[in-house]
């Protein structure tokens, strides 16, 4: 970002140079080229301060500067006519009083874009350039690195869930000692308890942060969500809230304070989300290997034989490649699983395979009655009536809504 002080400090003392200098052949030169440094300083601001703030929530763009003030004082530079001056000295001091109003109006609109209201969107962006900026320093990668040297010096490589979680209550209390929120911690008057999470009663009486830990807590909840036990970040708030604190004492180094500190935790918290996964494979019972391929080469077989051609009722659209396209999408779907467990019982293979053709004859699919098309298919010296029987349940399976999305589509 632009040092906008820095700029207007030198345009300033060159207009006062201007205001104090003895009259002489080089003054309109002089005047000149002040008119365009103060067109050159107001270019610059319009396109490296305020079209940024007009997109995004800069945290540097006032850190030492009043934008509203300055473009008071501003005005305050204008020049006088001077005795005697010729009309081209009087046209040069009238343009050098319109580019400084110009660059007075270019001074209020940034301050009116600071203090606008931002979206969501904009805080978000902030606080991952943030965040980069941090992960980009060494900071990062001395968090890592001593959190590795944690994990196999104190824990021999493997922290259990007691261990970690002191490991993250430490973290937030360092957090908390480093007045990260001391400024919000001092305007909080009553402060929101959160049972079921980090609990402080269990530090020592001892403990410098005993009485006013739940304080801190309390402002760093504002901007930290709780999920499933763990301190998630919640990028808009803590965008939002580093904006507003930008002008704060040490505002900077709360910031790196804040994203290491939950750098940590979040470390500690990846460690027990590998535990508890690594504790859900070893618990978790060995599953069945459901085979797919035999209900789905069996499926197709059926639906190519001679009887299905004589039933359909548009020969066109439901040929042999339709039926082989139907039956592989019907076994990925999310009916796959029970077509897989059906045809795993071999009681039940042949009801399987009436059932889906009892739901293509439902759906539109296939012409005549259960009846008619069970004395037509080739299973095997069956009683048709049986396959008819076996037909008429499809209509109450899971399957039966897919098929008829699937044929309709």
């Amino acid at each position: 970002m632009l040092d906008s002080k820095k700029l207007l400090d030198g345009l300033c003392a060159k207009v006062g140079q201007f205001k104090d200098e003895v009259p002489s052949a080089g003054t309109k030169f002089r005047l000149m080229g002040l008119v365009e440094d103060i067109l050159e300083v107001t270019a610059m601001l319009l396109q490296e301060v305020l079209e940024v703030v007009r997109r995004e929530a800069v945290l540097d763009a006032d850190v030492d500067i009043d934008y509203a003030e300055m473009a008071e004082a501003v005005l305050a530079w204008e020049l006088d006519e001077r005795e005697g001056q010729n009309k081209e000295m009087c046209e040069l001091t009238q343009k050098a009083n319109e580019a400084l109003s110009e660059l007075s109006t270019t001074l209020q609109q940034i301050d009116e874009q600071l203090k606008r209201h931002h979206k969501d969107e904009e805080y978000v962006r902030l606080y991952e350039a943030e965040k980069r900026r941090y992960l980009n320093a060494g900071t990062s990668k001395r968090a890592r690195q001593k959190f590795g040297e944690w994990k196999e010096s104190s824990c021999y490589g493997h922290p259990s869930q007691e261990e970690m979680e002191d490991y993250r209550m430490e973290k937030v209390l360092h957090m908390f000692e480093k007045g990260v929120f001391k400024e919000r911690v001092e305007h909080i008057q009553r402060a929101t308890r959160y049972p079921g999470e980090l609990n402080f009663e269990q530090l020592d009486d001892d403990n410098p942060m005993k009485k006013t830990a739940h304080r801190h807590y309390a402002a760093l909840r504002k901007m930290v969500d709780w999920k499933d036990g763990e301190l998630v970040v919640n990028p808009a708030r803590v965008g939002r809230h580093f904006y507003a604190c930008r002008h704060e004492p040490n505002a900077k180094s709360n910031r790196t304070n804040f994203l290491k500190y939950m750098h940590k935790i979040y470390l500690a918290q990846e460690e027990y989300r590998k535990l508890l996964a690594a504790q859900e494979v070893e618990n978790k019972p060995e599953t069945e290997s459901l085979n797919f391929f035999a209900p789905a080469m069996r499926l197709k077989k059926l639906l190519a034989d001679e009887w299905f051609g004589l039933l359909t009722t548009d020969e066109n659209r439901f040929n042999k490649q339709w039926t082989e396209q139907f039956v592989e999408a019907l076994v990925r779907s999310e009916c796959g699983e029970q077509i897989a467990r059906e045809w795993a019982v071999k009681e039940k293979r042949l009801t399987l395979k009436c059932m889906v053709v009892g739901v293509l004859k439902d759906v539109g699919v296939l012409k005549g009655s259960y009846n008619q098309i069970a004395k037509l298919m080739d299973m095997n010296e069956e009683n048709p009536a049986t396959l008819a029987k076996y037909m008429g349940l499809g209509k109450k399976q899971a399957f039966a809504e897919w098929i008829e999305g699937y044929v309709k589509k």
